[in-house]
């Protein structure tokens, strides 16, 4: 029995869990960890994507990991449906749920909880992260994921006793998937962890005090536009001599971004800083001028969440659910994707005026710890899962 004086145990589907790293995936763990304060027992299933143990207890949470395939330069799991999988999910189902949830429409695990929610009769809530059809720069998949949304994911937010939408523009596209139950409850930030601390990592880096950093932090994938952001950056080398671009993540497209950037002769002003965990993000952020989202397709960016937290000024495209993290010309720029002559432009206007970088910085930080608090969304996840 849980301090609410009612038992419930959650079953989550997820596409990817920890130890891989992602927005994405920090967010269902941190609604993960406070739910389990709460309640009996979080379980979550997921893509064994890299050898992981196929049974484990992580903070307290359950994970059961299937057989995959990890396809398209290892972007998208695909569930073997070998023996050793049917033996974890007969597992499980031996086991009593009350609640199963699954997250963003189009991963294979998701349509797998549609199947065991339907088995075993009980309800079904589904999450969508994503607020438009899959971008890609392959247009045999961009037609597949189409299809996969408008069958797939179609069946899962209909099936769903309810949905909801991370941002605003993520309950838009679950309408026109055909969702008719939906609520709006917005990813979280810890601001009291995402906050600008002391740190000698400009040191470590050797970055000269006199440097301006510019900083992308996410998945480097195409669809994060950080093509752009490295094209831009070239033209405002011509102009100032003090900026430093760090981009941090992994990804598919990270060794073209690298040959980009060797092409134009910029490898000693844009540090590939791989792949970090929450701690070293928190670092680089404190050490960061501005920063820069330049996606071509968001839900609601816990990057954006992260570097606002910190107290940065951000450059980001009016994409999904930015427009909800970022005020336009109070806390950052909002700029329309692949606009090259936008982006330059914000950018020049932030490196001309350091006052405008720390005015919109502290509006950025007051903005999303009044808004984005975790303690009000888990208590309006647990309202929802609570219901009859």
């Amino acid at each position: 029995m849980d301090k609410r004086g009612f038992h419930l145990k959650i079953i989550f589907f997820s596409g990817y869990f920890i130890p891989q790293k992602g927005g994405y995936i920090n967010n269902i763990l941190e609604l993960s960890q406070r739910f389990i304060q709460k309640i009996q027992q979080v379980t979550i299933v997921t893509a064994n994507t890299h050898g992981y143990p196929e049974e484990e207890t992580l903070n307290g949470i359950r994970v059961i990991r299937l057989p995959c395939w990890h396809i398209l330069n290892e972007t998208y799991p695909i569930i073997k449906p070998n023996i050793k999988t049917f033996r974890l999910l007969y597992k499980l189902f031996r086991d009593d749920f009350n609640i199963v949830s699954t997250q963003t429409r189009f991963f294979v695990p998701s349509f797998i909880g549609f199947i065991f929610a339907k088995l075993k009769r009980i309800r079904l809530i589904h999450t969508e992260r994503g607020s438009v059809h899959s971008i890609v720069d392959s247009k045999l998949i961009y037609f597949i994921s189409h299809v996969i949304d408008h069958t797939i994911g179609t069946l899962i937010v209909r099936f769903a006793s309810h949905n909801v939408g991370v941002s605003q523009a993520a309950c838009q596209f679950l309408k026109h998937l055909g969702a008719k139950k939906i609520t709006y409850i917005p990813n979280g930030i810890d601001s009291n962890f995402y906050k600008k601390i002391d740190t000698v990592l400009r040191s470590k880096l050797n970055i000269d005090d006199n440097k301006l950093v510019i900083t992308f932090v996410g998945r480097l994938i195409y669809a994060k536009g950080v093509q752009d952001l490295i094209n831009v950056f070239k033209e405002l080398q011509e102009r100032y001599q003090n900026i430093k671009l760090i981009i941090v993540g992994a990804g598919n497209y990270k060794s073209s971004l690298e040959l980009l950037s060797k092409n134009m002769g910029l490898q000693k002003d844009i540090l590939f800083a791989g792949e970090k965990n929450k701690e070293e993000i928190v670092e680089l952020l404190s050490i960061s001028d501005i920063f820069v989202n330049p996606s071509y397709s968001e839900g609601l960016p816990t990057s954006v969440l992260e570097a606002a937290s910190v107290g940065l000024p951000i450059i980001a495209t009016d994409v999904g659910g930015t427009k909800e993290i970022v005020e336009n010309k109070e806390t950052g720029f909002l700029i329309t994707p692949m606009d090259l002559t936008a982006l330059e432009k914000a950018l020049r206007q932030l490196i001309d005026n350091p006052g405008l970088r720390t005015e919109m910085g502290q509006r950025s930080r007051e903005s999303v710890k009044e808004r984005f608090n975790w303690d009000t969304i888990t208590e309006q996840y647990l309202e929802l899962f609570e219901r009859n």
